[in-house]
């Protein structure tokens, strides 16, 4: 009875052991090879040997290694498709400054060309009301000719009209 009490303990003890070992987060890295193990988990592997082959390295460092290659290859590949989206990004920015740089002189030549199409309106404006005023006094002056000579044509015909009205005239019926 001692026995089975003894065994019970044992197997609570056991259980509980795997149970903390089980949900521990460190354990599943005690069964992996540390980075600094030579073999990494593979016996034979010669890292002491002078070329460097899968051979030598083993399927793992042989596969890090390929990657590591590869990385390295398409960062040198990013940073070329960088320096040329720069270089062009450079580009683009100077070709917009110079657009920049001629929209702006056009609106400037723009505003100048409506400047001096305002002013020679205004000016054209001013010699139309000259031109006119001009010939209001040509009217008016024409006016007063025309009136002088109304006025003397009729001076005139006051003097021809009373000479005949008295040597036309009928004598009176009694004389």
């Amino acid at each position: 009875m001692v026995e089975l009490r003894i065994r019970r303990l044992a197997v609570a003890i056991a259980t509980t052991a795997v149970l903390l070992l089980g949900s521990c987060t460190t354990l599943p890295k005690m069964f992996e090879p540390a980075p600094s193990d030579p073999n990494d988990g593979y016996e034979g592997s010669l890292t002491q040997a002078g070329v460097s082959t899968e051979m030598d390295w083993g399927p793992k460092q042989s596969l890090l290694l390929s990657k590591f290659k590869a990385l390295n290859e398409e960062h040198a590949k990013v940073l070329r498709d960088l320096e040329s989206a720069n270089a062009e990004n450079q580009n683009l920015k100077a070709m917009l400054s110079g657009e920049q740089e001629a929209l702006a002189k056009e609106r400037a030549d723009r505003a100048q060309v409506q400047a001096q199409f305002e002013l020679t309106h205004q000016r054209l404006s001013e010699q139309e009301a000259t031109i006119l005023s001009l010939r209001i006094e040509k009217a008016k002056a024409e006016q007063a000719a025309l009136l002088a000579k109304i006025d003397a044509m009729n001076q005139s015909m006051e003097q021809y009209s009373s000479s005949n009205v008295e040597s036309a005239a009928m004598p009176p019926a009694g004389r």
